[in-house]
């Protein structure tokens, strides 16, 4: 009796920590908002709205992807967001960076790139079937690159950076279908300069195919997708200031074993 139990609390160990994948593929359709702003060191920055002043308020449609790992009771989510916008308009105020300058009143063209790699680990404190909740840790790595141009004169700001960030994960299933969202962010500030990132992915899952038994499961997904960066900031001479948000609805196809 006492082999045999043993063996039961082995097999119901080996499956506590049996790990599942699941990999979405999705289209996701963001729109852009928000304001941007930049000048010489000791001016004021005014604020250009991204819509009305450039243009670039058309809705981004872009292929992405999300992969959720389980083992035990932690868990791991890789995403991969990419989002592009581009657009004409007139500024309403002075933008100067390098000791460019393109005046208020101008005609111009703009392009914005904003994408975003995500790794998150949160610890679930409530593993069940019917549900879950985690707090955690991870990384946002940010690929921007925004230019302004009148043709002759180009303001452009390129850069990549990570951003470390708390996360928390919840969510419910029933039967065949389960709701979740995954929250991060940070806020930090340093002397004037200062930055927030808030990231959030709200999903719901419907499974259509399998998943009984440990075999392979296909799901239909559907969900909203927003990450919102906020910056003031001194580089140099240049004194740069934007608060920006990419927002939107997303669907795809989940495949999980």
């Amino acid at each position: 009796m006492r082999n045999r139990s043993a063996i039961c609390v082995l097999f119901l160990l080996a499956a506590c920590s049996t790990p599942r994948l699941d990999v979405i593929a999705r289209v996701e359709q963001a729109k852009l908002s928000g304001t941007v702003g930049e000048t010489t060191s000791g001016s004021p920055v005014e604020d250009i709205d991204v819509d009305d002043d450039l243009g670039m308020g058309d809705t981004s449609n872009e292929f992405g992807g999300r992969a959720d790992l389980s083992f035990g009771p932690g868990k791991w989510t890789f995403a991969y967001s990419p989002a592009s916008f581009s657009g004409n308009g007139t500024l309403s105020a002075d933008i100067t960076e390098g000791g460019v300058t393109i005046p208020a009143g101008t005609a111009v063209a703009s392009d914005l790139t904003l994408n975003v790699g995500t790794a998150l680990w949160t610890y679930d404190f409530v593993p069940s079937e019917m549900g879950e909740f985690g707090l955690g840790l991870g990384v946002h790595a940010l690929d921007f690159d925004g230019v302004v141009t009148d043709g002759a004169s180009t303001v452009r700001q390129d850069y990549t950076i990570g951003v470390p960030v708390l996360a928390a994960r919840g969510g419910v299933a029933f039967g065949s279908f389960d709701i979740s969202a995954l929250v991060s962010g940070l806020q930090v500030k340093d002397g004037t300069d200062e930055a927030t990132f808030f990231d959030a992915d709200v999903m719901g899952r419907w499974r259509f195919f399998g998943g009984v038994d440990g075999r392979v499961a296909f799901s239909l997904v559907v969900g909203w997708h927003r990450t919102d960066m906020e910056l003031d900031y001194t580089d140099s001479s240049d004194h740069v200031k934007a608060d920006l948000s990419v927002a939107g609805l997303y669907y795809g196809l989940s495949v999980g074993f």
